[in-house]
Order: C-alpha cells, then structure tokens, then sequence
C-alpha cells in the first residue's frame, strides 16, 4: 500500500508539473469564449439583429421583375394580338411592378420597434449568459480548491497514522506494548489510505466537472493555480446588506434589463396589432410589354379605281371610286420595335379595408396583450427571485461565518484533545481506539473548517456578484 500511495502521489506530481496552470480568470475567459450555452446565446442575438434589420428594409418599396416565353401549338390566342390563330407561337412577356405601404395606422413602425427592442434584449442575454457562467465557474474552481486542500490534510493524516504506526511497532517489539495496538493502528492507515485515495479522485472529479464548464476538452491534462483561501479578498458581510445588494443588483444585472427591453417590445407589438385591424393604404406600379416569333407588319399600296358601284343623278350614272389597298411586302417585326410597340404602365392605389378575417386580427392583437402581460408578471417573478436570492445568499452567508467560527474553534479544542491524549498514550493511559479516535476528531474538525470557510467565500462572493462586482479570487 505504501509504494502504491507513492505511486499515486509522484504520478500527481508529474501531472501537475508537466502543465500550466490555469488561474480562475483565464478558465472564466476560456469557458466564455467556448461555453455552448454562451455560443447558444450568441447565435440568437444574431438572429435577432437579424430580424430587427430585415424589418427596417420594410419602410421600402417593393419591386420585382417579370420575364416569362411561352410555346404555343394549335389554336390559342396570340398574345401580341388577342387574336385566336391556328398556328405555332413561341412568345414571351417582360415585366416590372412595384408597390408601397402609404399608411397602415402605423403597424411597421411599431413592428419595427419591437424587432429592433427584442434584438437589444438578446444582446444583452449574451452578458447575462456570461455572468451566469463566470459564477459557475467561479463555484467550480472553489469546489477543485476545497477538495485539494481536502486531499492535503488526508495525506498529513495518514503520514501521521504511518508515523505512529512505526512508533508503536518499536514498542512492541520492545515488549512495553502489546500486538493488538499496531494491528489496530494498521487498520486504521488502511483507512487512512482509502481516504486519500478518495481525496485524490475528488480532486479529478472536480477538475472533470469544471471542464465541461469550460467546453475543455477531457483528454487534455489540466489544473488550476491553487491560490490561499485565507488570501481571496472578501468584502465584510457587515458592508452587504441585503437590501441594498437587491438595489445594485436591480440597476446592474442584466437579466432586470433583458426583461424590461422584452416588455417595451412586447408593448410595440400591441400597438402594431391594434393597426393591423384598421385600413392600409398602398399605392402601386406596373410596366409591362410582350413579343411573339410571328408578328409581321404587312407593306400596302393605295390605288384608286372602280368599285363596281353608281351614283344616280337626273337619270345619269356616275361610277364610284374608292382607294384600294393592295399588298407588296411582308416584314417581320424585330423583338425590340415589338417591346416598344407593346410596352404598357400602369399606376394605382388601393385601400384594403379589413372587415372579416374569421377574427384573426382581434385574436392577434389580444395574444399581444396577453404577451405583455405574462412578461410584465415574469419580470415580477425573477424580481421576487433575485430578492429571495440574494437574502438566502446573505442568511447563508452568516450562517457560514458562524459555523466558521464554530469549526475553528472545534479544531482548536480538537488539537489540545489529541496532544493530551498523546501524552496518555505514550504512557500507557489511554488505550489505541481511544488515541485512533481522538485523531480522527481532529482530522473531521479540519476538514469541517474547510468546507466551512470555502463555502463563506463563495456565499460572500455570490453576494459581490449580485452587487456588481464581478468574480474576484
């Protein structure tokens, strides 16, 4: 057992040496930079942005642009005539419209307006997001601290239970103590040992759950920058009062901020409803023109002659004459004499008037109500929330310091228990359960007071962060 604890202690150390260690602000810069929640985040305030810009380009026009050739065989209808023709037509159509919301009781603007407030609110989600992390982060880091400190004092304790142990074998064999006081100490470095290499593994463990924090990838060796507890600033519990955390906090997280921008939008949206059931006025335009393959312009003479026909005068006969046309040439029109031929426009306004919709108008626009009013009770809600928050933080807090003091004082009366008991031992006044006992009060003691003390750090340091002071170790 002892070459294995060897092992275990060199293989740690060699870990530990062969790499750089990481201090809290460069986890909290890397889990920022890689955190999926963080990333998540980033990518809906980007979807946002871009919604909020692709309704700004709304308050312009929109145009589109035609063109269209068909084939047509059999009898249809020319379309650069109208004309029913038994023949084949290959043609084709160009065309370009345009229209514009004059007026619409203002539902784009206010559309707009909730777009662009939403895409400010997920923004600041994002900083929301990072804090959130920071302070897991921050929580992860504490708990590697604590669990190394914790594997410390089991190494110290079962260095000392070796210690006695190899006491104890020379008294034995000396004859002035009997066999069953260093098998018992024996098993209780067994234990000792157990206990260490738990310690050990909770180290890794804790290190294992401060990477998926981090998105860090587990095969890669990694350990953090072990800074005294006793050294970490902490502001006097005195100088955070509740209440006035839960002003700061109010002014400066920015989950208060995300939750007032969603109401405004959610406010915008309401009034955009409102006008979507009033008239739009919209105007419009269209140019237009078309060609086929078989347009042709026929080339025409006039002639005057008889038509066979008579004006009677007085009994005489006149012939009458007329102009004849007659036809000389052919010519194909061009595709550009045909665009230019055929090209029509056309301008128009239209007055949409809203009368039934099977109430979707008026569903829509109480939806939007209903929507202001769940936000307004969500920013009640997280409002109650931070503030029971921060108050349990506080009371947490001081029962930390208490239980702080009261761990501190148990190691103290822990200690001068096992220097007497020791004294006892070494004459043969108490027995080896009693001394293994002793000890392990000891041991428990120390390690209360650790948890104890890391958990007022990190109750202090929840309080610092809800006022706005970031995390600072």
């Amino acid at each position: 057992m002892k070459k294995f604890l060897t092992l275990i202690a060199l293989a740690v150390s060699l870990h530990s040496f062969a790499q750089e260690k990481w201090d809290l602000r460069k986890c909290v810069d890397y889990a920022l930079q890689n955190n999926i929640s963080v990333r998540q985040a980033d990518v809906q305030a980007r979807l946002s942005k871009l919604l909020a810009d692709q309704s700004k380009m709304t308050r312009l026009p929109n145009a589109n642009a035609t063109v269209g050739t068909t084939y047509q065989h059999g009898l249809n209808i020319n379309p650069t005539t109208n004309v029913f023709e038994n023949i084949d037509i290959t043609g084709g159509n160009l065309g370009f419209n345009t229209s514009y919301t004059i007026f619409n009781w203002y539902a784009r603007k206010n559309n707009i307006a909730a777009n662009v407030l939403t895409a400010k609110a997920d923004e600041l989600n994002i900083e929301k997001t990072r804090n959130d992390l920071a302070l897991t982060v921050a929580n992860g880091f504490l708990q590697v601290m604590l669990r190394k400190e914790q594997a410390r004092l089991s190494e110290v304790q079962l260095k000392q239970s070796q210690e006695q142990l190899r006491n104890t074998r020379k008294f034995v064999e000396a004859g002035s103590q009997p066999e069953l006081n260093a098998i018992q100490i024996e098993a209780q470095v067994e234990r000792d040992s157990a206990t260490y290499i738990q310690a050990l593994a909770g180290v890794e463990q804790g290190l294992i759950n401060l990477k998926a924090f981090m998105n860090f990838d587990f095969a890669q060796p990694f350990d953090i920058v072990y800074p005294d507890v006793d050294r970490i600033p902490v502001e006097n519990l005195l100088d955070l009062s509740p209440q006035s955390v839960y002003d700061l906090a109010i002014t400066n997280q920015p989950q208060q901020k995300v939750t007032a921008l969603r109401i405004e939008s959610s406010q915008k949206l309401v009034t955009a409803a409102r006008g979507a059931m009033y008239p739009t006025l919209t105007a419009s335009g269209t140019l237009n023109t078309r060609f086929a393959n078989n347009v042709y312009d026929y080339r025409t003479q006039s002639l005057v002659g008889p038509t066979g026909a008579y004006a009677v005068d007085n009994l005489n006969k006149y012939p009458v004459y007329a102009p004849q046309f007659q036809v000389t040439g052919i010519d194909k029109v061009s595709l550009g004499n045909q665009l230019n031929r055929y090209f029509g426009q056309s301008l128009g306004l239209n007055l949409n008037v809203p009368l039934f919709n099977a109430h979707q108008s008026r569903a829509q626009w109480e939806r939007a109500k209903i929507n202001v009013r769940q936000n307004q009770l969500q920013d009640d809600q997280e409002k109650q929330t931070l503030r029971a928050n921060i108050y349990n933080a506080y009371q947490d807090a001081y029962s930390a310091l208490q239980k702080l003091n009261s761990s501190r004082k148990s190691v103290q009366v822990s200690e001068k228990a096992m220097d007497y008991a020791q004294k006892r031992y070494d004459v043969g006044l108490l027995g080896t359960l009693d001394l293994i006992t002793t000890r392990n009060n000891v041991f428990t003691a120390k390690i209360q007071e650790l948890s104890n003390h890391y958990e007022y750090v990190f109750k202090l340091k929840v309080l610092e962060f809800y006022k706005g002071q970031g995390i600072k170790l």
